[in-house]
């Protein structure tokens, strides 16, 4: 057992490194801690910089199966530091968090955020400490990194879904409206096939609702290949082991309503990513003035239609069950009746 009290920055900074999210939780669980606790202590100090990095290279296990202590003091830190750090005057027009959120999928523990030296290499080669080290900043990771965790309970994320998820809602909003740009059947086969092997909730809830968005025209009489509603199938039995078993919190009627494909298919890519999120929080009119009462205050904002709801096992599990019916309805379109062997008599012969 390595005894993190002991360790140095740069010494924990290695081990963070090598945490991801297959690491078994009795070896990751106090690395998180450890970490969270540093922060969580001075959550607005000089050196809560290093520690919010340490949190976000951590997201990739936090965001699969932490243990539920090593979680909830990893959320709470990250929503302390936003807390003390967020508001902090500062001259800037911009931030790095902000400059690739263009790009930035919900693998925001992928790539160096600077925040451990306070370098980063722009694209002219120079560095901006300052920039890299404001307090905003800081804090600008740190949403990002509740927001991969524990979707729709953060406010002021910035909104931006990548650029290559906006191209996938309009090749599959041509799909759901019947007027398919390209080869419907390789599409609807990647779509099916494009799931991690360990994604995070928002990946995991974007994917079961395109899947579900998609599958009229899966089943209608446009597909005349029955390995598409094969593929299809196959993935969203796949998915649904990986759906947590959280207690669904919601209560009747607030659950989404997927009625729409073309708006389904398009929050399918949107819950994929921090902006994507953003943007639905966007259209539903969050009250960025409740961002200090933390995960309270996006309750309040959600009394009418809960945005965590999209991502709620629950529910997800019962579109899974919509899904792969209504494909396995789809599939007797391909049955074949078998022809009737003919008789024959005692020699043989027909």
């Amino acid at each position: 057992m390595i005894k993190m009290t002991r360790l140095t920055v740069d010494q924990l900074a290695d081990v963070w490194r090598h945490l991801h999210d297959t690491s078994p939780a009795d070896e990751a669980d106090p690395i998180v801690l450890e970490c969270a606790r540093r922060l969580a202590a001075d959550p607005g100090g000089e050196q809560a910089h290093a520690w919010v990095a340490g949190l976000v290279a951590m997201s990739g296990y936090l965001a699969w199966r932490p243990g539920e202590e090593a979680e909830r003091a990893a959320l709470d830190a990250l929503r302390a530091a936003v807390k003390e750090l967020g508001g902090r005057p500062c001259s800037h027009d911009n931030h790095p968090y902000e400059a690739e959120m263009d790009s930035l999928e919900d693998e925001i523990w992928v790539g160096d955020t600077g925040l451990l030296t306070g370098e980063l290499a722009a694209q002219d080669g120079e560095t901006d400490t300052g920039r890299v080290l404001c307090p905003r900043n800081v804090a600008g990771w740190a949403r990002l990194a509740v927001e991969v965790i524990a979707p729709f309970t953060v406010r002021r994320v910035p909104v931006g879904a990548p650029k290559y998820h906006h191209r996938c809602i309009r090749a599959l909003s041509g799909i759901v409206n019947d007027y398919p740009y390209g080869d419907p059947h390789d599409d609807l086969i990647d779509e099916a096939g494009c799931l991690p092997t360990r994604p995070t909730r928002g990946v995991l809830a974007g994917y079961l609702v395109t899947m579900n968005a998609t599958c009229w025209y899966a089943t209608s009489e446009r597909i005349t290949d029955r390995a598409v509603l094969d593929a299809m199938i196959k993935g969203v039995e796949a998915a649904v082991p990986l759906l947590g078993d959280n207690r669904c919190t919601h209560g009747p009627g607030e659950h989404p309503d997927t009625d729409d494909p073309d708006h389904a298919n398009r929050i399918g890519y949107l819950l994929r990513s921090p902006g994507g999120r953003a943007e639905i929080a966007e259209s539903y009119g969050w009250d960025e003035e409740h961002e200090e009462q933390g995960a309270e205050g996006a309750e309040e904002d959600q009394q009418d239609e809960p945005l965590d709801a999209w991502v709620c096992p629950s529910f997800l599990r019962d579109l899974a069950e919509e899904t792969v019916e209504e494909l396995v309805d789809g599939l007797t379109a391909f049955e074949v009746d078998e022809p009737d062997e003919p008789d024959e008599d005692h020699d043989g012969r027909a």
